[in-house]
């Protein structure tokens, strides 16, 4: 069985290209091995030429056309040289600008140079076969041909999801500021009314956008089908009930209805808090997400976000109850609208998703055509906020830069 290689989208050397900073993870290498494949490919064609090189040197009078071929091995050997000069022990993203921006001209340099030899005969037999063979070794090593024929045929679609995931980011940072500014009416709507300075707004915007990994999940379970989530659910390692997958339902129900009320999400958690454990499990993660994808976000919720959302809707719910009824009504309509925005940021989340499946598709079905290697590109993290939930700014540390273009 053919093993897969298994390589996350942001450490994909076509779209480092694009990146002039990135952090990088474990899958790096599987990418530095795939680096090897064609650093040993250009060490096959430099051995060959160097043996052209020899052969051309020690018969240059009966070889027609030796001394005018020589300049042309001289500069495969160089060119070739200049590829795998200063090869680094770890991979970083100025090594792979280095290497692979001026592979495509380098290839054609190569394949320039070659070309006149093709032409060359030896008298002496022996000669012209040991000749014929390191040609040979050359024109028989495609790989080179192939991973620029890929890097060409994939830069459009790999690009294209780069912008996506850079509006996706957009949207999150203000899908923060709404937050911000929910929690500033929310405090002077209730300092008027009470004359009380509260801090609970900002335990509310706290808690709302460390729900945002269980309003994706919710969004991904209905966009991949809950009958068929249910049924997995259902199925063992988990092997929840009838009634434990109603009330999973009703959770997703909660949070992506149209009219959601956010004061109503918290007293709903408050009431049934075992249906975010079931949703945010390894197990509907990994159902969830796109193969090989990067689950930290999810992971970081079930390690801290939950449990500070824990922490958290007590207060809530202590406060909530005992909002005046014309208060809380004004208070409902305003965290009504940030709700409304997180429903947006799920559709432009699911868009990305979508997009990056087709993506990741294309560069499997790609790669093993012409490479003949099984390789699944994985979905990188799509958050730029600090998972611990302890900022006391909303949690509105973005832990990681992105990319920007290269020029």
């Amino acid at each position: 069985m053919t093993s897969v290689q298994q390589v996350s989208f942001l450490d994909f050397p076509w779209v480092l290209d694009y990146m002039l900073a990135t952090r990088f993870n474990s899958s790096l290498r599987q990418i530095r091995h795939a680096v090897c494949s064609i650093v040993l490919t250009l060490r096959t064609i430099l051995s060959a030429a160097v043996e052209l090189g020899i052969l051309v040197t020690q018969d240059a009078d009966s070889v027609d056309g030796a001394l005018s071929a020589k300049p042309f091995i001289d500069n495969m050997i160089h060119v070739i040289t200049e590829c795998l000069q200063s090869f680094p022990l770890c991979l970083d993203s100025e090594f792979f600008h280095s290497f692979l921006e001026p592979l495509p001209s380098h290839l054609r340099f190569l394949c320039g140079n070659f070309h006149p030899l093709t032409h060359m005969k030896f008298e002496d037999s022996a000669k012209e076969k040991a000749f014929e063979a390191q040609t040979k070794a050359i024109t028989q090593e495609p790989v080179l041909k192939q991973i620029q024929i890929i890097k060409e045929h994939l830069r459009a679609p790999l690009w294209m999801m780069m912008h996506d995931f850079r509006s996706l980011h957009g949207e999150e940072k203000l899908l923060v500021e709404d937050v911000r500014e929910a929690v500033r009416v929310a405090t002077e709507m209730h300092a008027r009314e009470t004359r009380e300075c509260s801090t609970w707004p900002q335990v509310m915007g706290e808690t709302l956008l460390l729900l945002l990994p269980l309003w994706k999940l919710s969004a991904l379970a209905v966009a991949k089908g809950q009958d068929a989530f249910m049924r997995m659910v259902a199925s063992p390692p988990l092997d929840a009930n009838v009634g434990a997958q109603r009330l999973l339902r009703r959770l997703i129900e909660v949070l992506l209805s149209e009219k959601a009320d956010f004061l109503d999400i918290a007293l709903w958690f408050a009431a049934e808090p075992s249906s975010a454990v079931l949703l945010s499990s390894c197990e509907a993660v990994e159902f969830l997400l796109p193969e090989a994808a990067n689950d930290e976000e999810f992971t970081q919720f079930r390690k801290l976000g939950l449990l500070r959302i824990q922490e958290n809707i007590p207060v809530l719910q202590n406060h909530i109850i005992r909002l005046p009824k014309h208060l809380r009504a004004l208070i409902s309509a305003q965290w009504r609208k940030v709700v409304e925005e997180v429903h947006l940021h799920l559709q432009l989340y699911l868009r990305v998703v979508e997009g990056f499946l087709e993506v990741q598709k294309e560069v499997r079905t790609f790669v093993n055509s012409h490479l003949f290697v099984e390789l699944t590109l994985g979905l990188p993290l799509l958050t730029w906020l600090a998972a611990d939930g302890k900022s006391a700014s909303l949690c509105t540390t973005f832990h990681r830069g992105f990319p920007t273009v290269a020029a």
